[in-house]
């Protein structure tokens, strides 16, 4: 059985957090795509060592309204993806392409507000109770359950549309 310690440290650090910076989610998205595609842990931590940097020095420069920052991310992810699809062109491309798919939801995660971020992580990826998540946030169910579904509803529209398959 889960406990609740086990769930606290097996949750990433930004599902808590106000906002998610840009170098998180990139290291995030490099990181889980090289470990997907059979890179070793070491290998991975290199990688993202060289490639992170790159791709989020030109997102500094990005307005700083909500609506900019979520479309810059949003192109940024493309880059990300350019980068590491010519890094692993000898690599199984449905293996890439499956990585790829779970780190643009998982940046779609990170790109989400707060409360709707948590709600999401909680109840779709850690499956806890809709009536646990309401207790511990003190939220209503139905607030949980509206939180939940424009969350899961923001990622589906914008995960399987932004997600650069070659």
């Amino acid at each position: 059985m889960i406990t609740m310690e086990d769930r606290q440290t097996a949750d990433p650090p930004w599902i808590r957090s106000p906002e998610v910076s840009d170098t998180d989610r990139v290291l995030e998205m490099v990181y889980l795509v090289a470990r997907r595609t059979g890179r070793s842990p070491g290998a991975a931590a290199r990688l993202c060592i060289r490639l992170v940097p790159k791709l989020t020095a030109s997102s500094t420069t990005a307005p700083s309204s909500p609506a900019h920052r979520l479309a810059a991310a949003r192109r940024g992810r493309i880059a990300v993806a350019a980068a590491l699809r010519s890094l692993d062109r000898r690599r199984d491309p449905a293996v890439f392409d499956n990585a790829l798919a779970e780190a643009v939801v998982r940046d779609e995660l990170a790109l989400l507000p707060p409360r709707q971020r948590f709600t999401v992580w909680s109840v779709a990826v850690r499956h806890r109770p809709i009536s646990e998540v309401a207790a511990e946030t003190g939220w209503t169910r139905s607030q949980v359950v509206r939180l939940l579904n424009a969350g899961l509803s923001t990622i589906t529209r914008w995960g399987t549309h932004s997600i650069p398959f070659a």
